[in-house]
């Protein structure tokens, strides 16, 4: 909208008067329009940008977060068959044969930190991932290699051939019991949350 440029004379009539305010109150209000205009695309700019990193998935369309005993049937089967194909890519990229077992899918451990891995590999190779993520990614599969290599020495599965691993220790039957029971006798000391109080009410019982 052009902006209003009316130059009264002198000692204009109150009709004229009139009508240069109103221009003038009509050009503040498409300024002030404008302005509202820009900051709603700033800001829907940056809520985009913001739901595009929130949403992110890694990778495609599966499941996400990605928590193994979250997972029906179906969602497994996708994760399974992503994973199987990115550790297969990994151990040869990376030459991991000595360092992860053949049998890596029957040790659920092994299948977690492999699991990190990938989700974190797909995630900082993203177009939106900072430009350092893949360099940060490197540095901590370094650290899950040593993890590895433990894990190597830890199942003793050689050259294709699995162990069976029999713990030599395990939890009492009723740990579960007596856990929630310590939780609750510690519930039972802790004060109760204040209960929320409306505060015009309150404002208007004072009042009175």
């Amino acid at each position: 909208m052009d902006a209003f440029d009316f130059q009264l004379p002198e000692n204009p009539p109150p009709e004229m008067a009139a009508v240069a305010q109103l221009g003038a109150s009509l050009t503040r209000l498409a300024d002030a329009v404008d302005t509202f205009h820009q900051q709603h695309l700033a800001l829907a700019d940056t809520v985009a940008r913001t739901q595009n990193t929130a949403t992110r998935k890694a990778p495609g369309s599966l499941p996400w977060p990605l928590r193994w005993r979250e997972l029906d049937r179906d969602a497994a089967a996708q994760v399974w068959a992503w994973l199987i194909d990115w550790v297969d890519w990994a151990v040869t990229r990376y030459q991991l044969a000595e360092e992860i077992p053949a049998c890596w899918y029957r040790h659920p451990p092994l299948i977690e930190e492999l699991t990190s891995l990938a989700v974190a590999w797909h995630t900082v190779y993203d177009d939106t991932a900072a430009a350092d993520g893949p360099l940060l990614w490197h540095e901590r599969f370094a650290r899950a290699r040593a993890r590895l290599r433990d894990w190597d020495d830890y199942t003793r599965c050689r050259n294709g051939t699995h162990t069976d691993r029999h713990l030599d220790l395990d939890w009492p039957a009723g740990w579960r019991d007596d856990a929630i029971h310590a939780a609750n006798t510690d519930l039972s000391t802790r004060p109760a949350a204040a209960a929320a109080v409306d505060k015009p009410a309150a404002e208007e019982a004072q009042s009175t």
